[in-house]
């Protein structure tokens, strides 16, 4: 059975299609939703536009100051450009033409210190690794912040960006566009698969690059400094512009596509329950998450070009203990994770093919169940296949066990979180800041391999690995905070 998504109902014939300072305003503060401080918003309230900065809209940012498409701030939210920050001139002067009368900064410090008074929100869209610092840095000046996918590096500074949004009161969202897919999550909470006993995922893969050994002069268009932002300082070379590859600078694959593929599997399968949320005990009661990876290598600067990471969930809620495991890159992990699939389908030649060609998609996920699996893939996991076909072709709508309305995604449920509407799907503090820090630790273990290290979710720490431990708090260079 193939399901598609549905269209969000609407909230009613009078609801505006964008939301307007005024009215966001007005209407948290007769819910006392917001918290607004000296200086912000409530001094532009007569404004009838959100006033939006862009930090990076020269790279994946040029879709959210387009004039249209599905990332525009202006199309999807009616918002303003308000200000625009990049450290490459080059990337941005396509968007810098655009507005020539907004104000440019390359330091997002600086423009949030003179422009937080007549901004609404923040959009940080750039390499991994100064997403928690300008987030967070925008969060402290009291404004909503929207930050781009990968969220952060490090498991501290996701649970540092959850803190703050819960302190501040701020609508905040993690740009992963399809966020999780309800109908998934409820056809799972209704045993329509039965009980999930584990679920692998497929797709990512290093290269084990060596760092570029000599230097280059920095093209006059690239402030290189602010570039490397809280990095340790290393001399220019432009393959560390290619940041996705290097550790220091990116998330490596479950950041990048993790984020797009694993919500549904955090959300269905409960996982969140074992994080404390808005500094609520957690839901399951304290718990510990076993993870342990198996590597090609432990490169100096960049990811495995193969890896299987293994997380051991314990028992939560009504859900019973339950394996993920991801297998990265080919060779070794390809071969493993297709053996395994030969076994399940020599167990259950009912339920489908090894052979079948969507377990050679570049990623996926397959759910096993007692009564069947299901393979999901792309954003939001929106292609479904529940197997075997004949057993599951007539299966309906799942019970709506979620809790309604249902929490926005992308643009609009950032913005709708700035108002009446209930916080965004990823919102730091009520999903992101744990999904965030549960996918990092498989960076976390590729650095051990072969050692299983014990998670305390309510802690944010590894307690049997002061060594693992160490690497879920970030480090800045001087004249760089969290």
């Amino acid at each position: 059975m193939a399901i598609t998504g549905k269209k969000r109902k609407e909230r009613g014939a009078s609801r505006q299609r964008s939301l307007t300072r005024r009215g966001f305003l007005g209407s948290a503060a007769a819910g006392g939703a917001l918290l607004l401080t000296h200086g912000q918003a409530r001094a532009y309230a007569a404004n009838e536009q959100l006033q939006i900065a862009v930090v990076g809209p020269g790279g994946r940012g040029a879709g959210f100051v387009a004039e249209e498409g599905w990332s525009s701030v202006r199309q999807q939210i009616g918002g303003r450009i308000a200000a625009l920050c990049d450290v490459n001139q080059k990337k941005a002067a396509e968007a810098y033409a655009r507005y020539p009368d907004v104000p440019k900064f390359e330091d997002y410090r600086e423009m949030i210190d003179k422009m937080a008074g007549k901004l609404d929100g923040v959009i940080v869209s750039t390499p991994d690794h100064s997403h928690a610092p300008a987030s967070a840095c925008a969060l402290r000046a009291g404004l909503h912040v929207f930050c781009e996918k990968g969220l952060t590096r490090r498991l501290d500074e996701a649970r540092t960006l959850a803190d703050l949004a819960l302190k501040q009161k701020r609508s905040t969202q993690m740009g992963n566009q399809g966020g999780y897919n309800t109908r998934v999550v409820e056809h799972v909470w209704a045993g329509t698969l039965g009980d999930i006993e584990e679920i692998h995922m497929w797709g990512g893969g290093g290269s084990n690059s060596k760092p570029p050994a000599e230097e280059q002069d920095v093209p006059d268009y690239v402030n290189w400094d602010l570039w490397l932002g809280p990095a340790a300082f290393r001399p220019y070379h432009e393959d560390w512009m290619h940041w996705a590859k290097w550790r220091d600078f990116g998330s490596g694959h479950p950041g990048m596509w993790g984020s797009h593929l694993w919500a549904t599997p955090f959300k269905a399968m409960k996982l969140d329950t074992l994080w404390p949320i808005n500094e609520q005990a957690p839901a399951a009661g304290p718990k510990t998450i076993k993870v342990t990876a198996e590597c090609s290598e432990v490169p100096e600067a960049t990811f495995p070009r193969w890896r299987i990471v293994r997380w051991e969930i314990p028992e939560r809620m009504d859900m019973k203990p339950i394996r993920l495991t991801w297998y990265a890159g080919g060779q070794e992990a390809a071969e493993r994770r297709q053996a395994v699939f030969a076994e399940l389908f020599k167990k259950h030649p009912e339920w489908g093919s090894a052979e079948d060609k969507r377990w050679s998609s570049w990623v996926g996920n397959l759910w096993v169940g007692t009564e069947g699996v299901m393979y999901t893939f792309g954003h939001g996991c929106h292609t479904v296949n529940m197997l075997p076909e004949a057993k599951f072709k007539d299966v309906g709508d799942p019970p709506e066990s979620l809790p309604r309305p249902l929490p926005g995604k992308f643009l609009k449920g950032w913005r709708d979180g700035m108002g009446e509407g209930p916080p965004a799907m990823g919102s730091f503090n009520t999903f992101s800041g744990p999904f965030v820090q549960w996918y990092l630790l498989a960076n976390v273990a590729a650095l051990f391999p072969g050692e299983t290290l014990q998670f305390d979710p309510v802690a944010c720490r590894i307690t049997n690995h002061p060594q693992a431990d160490a690497e879920l708090q970030p480090h800045y260079r001087e004249g760089w905070t969290l």
